[in-house]
């Protein structure tokens, strides 16, 4: 990234050269008695602004540049400025001097002749000219690659984030079914052999899909509906449990296990009553670009007592949703004394095209 951006200001800059020095040679209207004589002043006068002007931007003025020291940015680019009016004094002294002993030609510059200082004066209008914009020209280019940097590192830092997420949902799924096994074991032996089988398609998606960034909707939907079958055998017939999938486009990208915690949710808090049956409805509707998904159950109006990672999964969902969909998705948990109804609407557009 630093190697492209360095050639980037380079490119540029000497892009800019080129034309600064054609417009100088067309308008330059110097009288030279030889050709030669004009392009060995154009050679010495520019290649001394172009090298002093290299060095300024690329050596001397980054780390300024990278410290936001502004002070340090002006009096480097002053300080530049003053020694090339010195240097360019120097070459036209040069230049009289071999005209005077007659190395080189007599030249009208040689007729016109100034004092020294006042030619140090003379050019530094010019050199700080110079150095204001090429200075800016890198100022623009080292702010444009701290922008770049910035935007990677942020990237980077959701991206961490999101595998952090990601990687609390494998335990906390596990744990859950592991201590369901443990229940049916107890229970009945020959059922809890049966479910382990269901379990382990799973724990195999679990474990394997969830190292995608993201899986085909029908996917997911098939692993929630395996979950749900688990889970029905457990609560046998005490839960009335109704749930409607309509896809416009199996092959859309869900990110994977982003909706399993609902469900998870709604199976653990359902109510629990030998008078009355509890309920969970499902409904599960994607078209076009737009995926709603809702989930309510009934609960108890009696206060259980809940353990304390209980609501690690719909927390995870919370800030995974920030993340991966940022203004793009709408989440509305609603809850009386007997219902418990979540509502999550998702604009699938980009992120959500099919592979």
């Amino acid at each position: 990234m630093k190697k492209y951006q360095l050639k980037s200001f380079n490119s540029v800059f000497f892009l800019l050269w080129i034309i600064i020095a054609a417009i100088i040679w067309a308008v330059d209207d110097s009288n030279y008695p030889f050709l030669f004589q004009k392009i060995l002043s154009a050679i010495a006068l520019l290649g001394t602004l172009i090298v002093t002007t290299h060095l300024l931007c690329n050596r001397i003025l980054s780390g300024a540049i990278l410290k936001n020291r502004m002070p340090l940015i002006v009096s480097w680019i002053l300080l530049m400025a003053i020694t090339q009016s010195i240097l360019l004094s120097l070459f036209l002294e040069g230049f009289y001097l071999l005209e005077s002993h007659g190395i080189l030609p007599l030249s009208e510059n040689s007729e016109n002749k100034e004092l020294f200082l006042a030619e140090v004066f003379g050019f530094l209008p010019l050199t700080i000219l110079v150095n204001l914009g090429f200075g800016g020209l890198k100022f623009y280019f080292e702010h444009a690659k701290l922008y770049e940097q910035h935007l990677i590192l942020q990237k980077e830092h959701l991206e961490t984030q999101l595998q952090s997420l990601q990687a609390q949902i494998n335990p906390h799924f596990m744990f859950n079914v592991l201590n369901h096994i443990h229940i049916l074991i107890q229970k009945d032996s020959d059922l809890a052999s049966s479910l382990l089988i269901k379990y382990s398609d799973i724990l195999r998606y679990q474990l394997y899909g969830s190292d995608k960034e993201s899986v085909n909707i029908e996917d997911e939907i098939r692993f929630m509906k395996g979950y749900i079958e688990v889970e029905r055998y457990r609560w046998e017939n005490t839960l009335d449990f109704n749930a409607n999938w309509q896809l416009e486009n199996p092959k859309m990208q869900v990110p994977p296990l982003l909706l399993i915690p609902f469900i998870e949710n709604a199976f653990k808090h359902v109510s629990r009553s030998k008078s009355q049956k509890g309920y969970i409805s499902i409904n599960l509707n994607q078209n076009n670009k737009e995926l709603t998904f809702e989930v309510e159950n009934s609960k108890s109006s009696i206060k259980r007592t809940t353990a304390s990672n209980s609501g690690i999964g719909l927390d995870n969902v919370k800030k995974r949703l920030n993340i991966l969909y940022p203004n793009k998705h709408s989440l509305i948990i609603s809850e009386t004394e007997n219902i418990y109804h979540s509502k999550l609407i998702i604009n699938l557009s980009n992120d959500g095209e099919s592979k």
